[in-house]
């Protein structure tokens, strides 16, 4: 009863940043779990201006490849139109999130597990640098974050 698809993440809350990217799972009702592949969704969620999100079509394979490619190759001349803005912030990934987590060592998650799902565990919340932390440890296995779970 679930979708998966891959999310990236950035938060300020109170002067502390936050920002990653993994797989997440959304219920089959969610507006993410409809989106089609070649089709993105951007979703701001403002203090003021509360959840505005933008769907549309993607670029698709070949262009987002070469622009990437483009880029780089500007960024070895100099000569990006990418400037710096603002000062460099520490990141602290410490938002806690329910994981589907499969394979590896899972004993490490011993004292959150929620559910037992087959072979695999749903947490309790969790912070992520801890989840991203222990995945980078175990090769072979895999985690979606479940935000609404």
């Amino acid at each position: 009863g679930y979708v998966c698809k891959l999310v990236s993440t950035g938060i300020q809350k109170d002067g502390v940043y936050s920002a990653y990217v993994q797989p997440t799972l959304f219920g089959k009702a969610e507006p993410e779990s409809t989106i089609p592949t070649n089709y993105n969704l951007i979703t701001f969620i403002g203090e003021t201006s509360e959840r505005m999100s933008f769907y549309g079509q993607g670029a698709g394979r070949y262009p987002t490849a070469y622009n990437v490619v483009q880029d780089l190759v500007d960024l070895t001349k100099g000569t990006g139109f990418y400037s710096p803005y603002g000062q460099k912030v520490q990141v602290e990934n410490n938002e806690k999130l329910p994981y589907y987590i499969r394979g590896g060592e899972l004993s490490a998650f011993a004292d959150v597990v929620a559910e037992t799902w087959g072979e695999a565990i749903v947490t309790k919340p969790i912070p992520v640098m801890e989840v991203h932390g222990w995945l980078k440890e175990n090769e072979g296995a895999f985690i979606a974050a479940m935000p609404n779970a």
